[in-house]
């Protein structure tokens, strides 16, 4: 008797904090999936503008995980898959919408490949999606993540599917017992850069992480926090590339790294005071002080990571980790870009 193929179950869960206006395309675009096994799970992060209830009247058919407090995209979405029972969990920003094939070409790559852990699409802007937001990203000697050709059109990119660093969480697959099994986000990240930390203890514990371009999201990129000069963007982003930098590199990598961060970010909170963004450098400054205050709690997770690594650190040089000079490149252009 043959046995027949069961698709594996899918949780696509959206994390939403006041992102009412957004819900509307992005769930209409996940009912729209020719992939079919899965459910629509909603995080409600203490929204306040009545996201909730819209979807429950309007989409009946979503489950909705709702928090009294804003606890982050980490700890939100670490609680939330805990409680869903599913092969994969697809995270999704709420502030996006989903071409047709999003899940199935991401479910495809996933049983391709045993040791994929974590799969991420091709994002584009969602208006302009011609240019490419997010192809796969490199991790940085800093400690945070360059996502590969933004900015760039569409035509101008490598399309096909490979190992990256990282991919954004802003639309990732994840194998749950995977995400379990290398402890889920830290959830001491309360936004930003926790996508590259999971990745990167993917990797180091021995499993992939894959970009699949025929999965395609098209996402309103700064539609939940702002730009890259936001305020909350430059605190978070700073203070969790330095975490990342304690807690995944090898020691003589880790000091260097430390180095590297101390440098670029004096540099940077004087270009920001020299540009009248003073509020720029206030927030740098307030997230290396964050970063000292719990600096022990910092060491404690890298203790736990360390000894989970199955990968040195040549191979993450080798092939994760892009160059201090084409980090700074890509910096220079995505922050000076017309």
């Amino acid at each position: 008797m043959k046995i027949k193929n069961v698709k594996p179950k899918v949780a696509v869960v959206v994390i939403t904090h006041n992102g009412k206006k957004y819900l509307k395309t992005c769930i209409e675009s996940l009912l729209n999936q020719t992939y079919r096994n899965f459910d629509i799970f909603l995080i409600d992060n203490s929204s306040m503008d009545g996201s909730s209830e819209y979807v429950k009247q309007n989409f009946p058919m979503v489950k909705i995980i709702r928090f009294e407090k804003n606890l982050g995209f980490a700890k939100a979405y670490n609680i939330a898959i805990k409680m869903i029972d599913a092969d994969y969990i697809a995270l999704l920003n709420d502030d996006t919408k989903a071409h047709p094939r999003w899940i199935e070409e991401l479910v495809k790559a996933a049983l391709e490949d045993e040791r994929a852990g974590a799969l991420g699409s091709l994002i584009l802007f969602l208006d302009n999606p011609n240019i490419v937001q997010h192809a796969g990203g490199m991790i940085t000697p800093l400690g945070n993540g360059i996502d590969i050709r933004f900015g760039k059109p569409l035509q101008e990119v490598n399309l096909k599917k490979r190992s990256v660093g990282y991919v954004c969480g802003a639309a990732m697959l994840v194998k749950k017992e995977v995400f379990e099994k290398v402890g889920g986000f830290d959830s001491d990240y309360f936004a930003y850069l926790e996508d590259v930390d999971l990745c990167w203890r993917m990797w180091l514990q021995g499993y992939k992480v894959v970009f699949v371009p025929t999965s395609v999201v098209y996402h309103k990129f700064g539609g939940s926090w702002g730009g890259h000069l936001s305020p909350l963007r430059l605190y978070f982003s700073h203070l969790n590339k330095l975490r990342n930098t304690i807690k995944n590199f090898e020691p003589s990598n880790c000091i260097n790294s430390l180095i590297f961060n101390v440098v670029f970010d004096v540099v940077r909170i004087l270009s920001l005071i020299l540009s009248k963004r003073v509020y720029g450098a206030i927030n740098i400054i307030k997230a290396w002080i964050t970063f000292i205050k719990n600096f022990k709690v910092t060491y404690k997770t890298r203790i736990y990571v360390q000894r989970r690594r199955k990968i040195k650190d040549y191979f993450v040089k080798k092939y994760l980790l892009c160059s201090l000079s084409y980090g700074i490149k890509e910096f220079l252009r995505l922050n000076f870009m017309k």
